[in-house]
């Protein structure tokens, strides 16, 4: 908890509020009650090997909606990369694991794509006020 706490203190959650830690945590413990699965992220950093960022969903039949994902301030690019594509392909094991991105994130997602664990199916509208959505799927191995 303390690297989530840290990252929030960072301003990786967006615009802080002046709360407490225990405050925080009640919050974020709510926050992933209300989805099915989340998932923390972890690399090898400067710091040892330490949470990078998290994602959580929901599981409808055998498909995983992706419905956010968070990386923390100080994952590198290749932290990134590397725990995205680890997570898909696990995850590609047993569901079909469906994920929509804003198009400023479009540029990660193609590079994603190209390690082979998810491809674009398409365009979701209204999702975002200033763009449509992409939207990525996995394929079961």
């Amino acid at each position: 908890m303390k690297y989530i706490w840290a990252a929030y203190k960072l301003g990786s959650f967006g615009e802080q509020t002046d709360i407490t830690q225990e405050e925080f945590n009640l919050r974020l413990f709510q926050t992933i009650e209300e989805t099915d699965r989340t998932y923390i992220f972890v690399a090898p950093t400067n710091n040892g090997t330490i949470p990078v960022g998290m994602v959580s969903g929901t599981f409808n039949g055998p498909i995983f909606f992706v419905g956010n994902a968070l990386w923390f301030k100080w994952a590198s690019d290749r932290n990134k990369l590397e725990s995205a594509v680890h997570f898909l392909n696990e995850l590609r094991k047993e569901y079909v694991v469906v994920i929509h991105n804003h198009m400023d994130d479009k540029q990660f997602y193609e590079v994603v794509a190209k390690h082979g664990v998810i491809r674009r199916v398409g365009r979701l509208y209204d999702v975002f006020e200033d763009c449509p959505a992409q939207i990525w799927q996995t394929r079961k191995r």
